[in-house]
This record gives C-alpha cells, sequence and structure tokens, in this order.
C-alpha cells in the first residue's frame, strides 16, 4: 500500500468517525421541558411549549407525582391545537407513569397538565426526546 493510499483510507476512516460522533450527539436524548407543579384542590391545568428538534423523531411523557390524590391528564398538541397524545389517570400518592415513544415530526409542540376535579398533587412533568438509533 502506497503512502498516498494510506492516507486516503486514514482520511475517509476519520471522517466516517466524525460523522458517526456528530450524528450520535445530535440524535441523544435529551428533555425538552420540564413543568414543577402544585395543585391545591381543584381543577387547575400549566402548560409548556417545546421545540423537537431536527434528527429527533421520537418523544416521551414522564410524570412523577411526588404527593397528593387527585385525577390528571396530560396531552400534546401541535400549534394548531390539535391533540397529538393524551393520557389520564387517576393518582394516589407517589407513582411514576412514563410513556410510550411517541413518533412526531420535528417542530413546536405545547404539553398540558392538568388536575380534573377534586384533590391536589405535586409532581414533575418531563418530555424527553430522541433521534436515530437512541
Amino acid at each position: 500500500m502506497t503512502y498516498t493510499t494510506k492516507k486516503i483510507v486514514f482520511s475517509a476512516f476519520v471522517a466516517i468517525i466524525l460523522i458517526v460522533g456528530l450524528y450520535s450527539a445530535l440524535t441523544f436524548p435529551r428533555n425538552l421541558a420540564e413543568l414543577e407543579v402544585s395543585f391545591s384542590i381543584g381543577a387547575e391545568e400549566e402548560h409548556k411549549e417545546f421545540e423537537l428538534p431536527i434528527l429527533h423523531d421520537k418523544t416521551r411523557v414522564e410524570v412523577v407525582i411526588s404527593s397528593g390524590s387527585a385525577l390528571w391528564s396530560a396531552s400534546i398538541t401541535n400549534v394548531n391545537g390539535t391533540k397529538i397524545w393524551e393520557h389520564a389517570r387517576a393518582q394516589g400518592d407517589q407513582t411514576v407513569y412514563t410513556s410510550d415513544w411517541i413518533t412526531l415530526p420535528s417542530g413546536s409542540y405545547n404539553l398540558t397538565f392538568g388536575t380534573i376535579g377534586l384533590g391536589g398533587l405535586e409532581a414533575n412533568v418531563k418530555v424527553t426526546s430522541k433521534g436515530g438509533f437512541w
């Protein structure tokens, strides 16, 4: 193998490693939105807007209830207000709910979390996204 051939092979190998590394960094899972909520008795809700980055196509919602007892609802809507995902659950004391991975195109979305009816709770709601082979 000549010096020029070795240089070309080495350059191609370095380029492939850099491209894979960059792609992995851009598609690595990241938190897009987080809500810390503390609702008293009655129906209340909070909203948070988030952007799903390019190369990310999967989104997951995690709800961690730290205290309280209430019926809660979480949803993701697009900028037009169309519901893309929704989940509601009766809650008592501490628990964690994690959705399946939801396939969404990159763009702007809104997260809504609220209680329905009587009861109050304290919770942390997190939206995570990932792309590629993660």
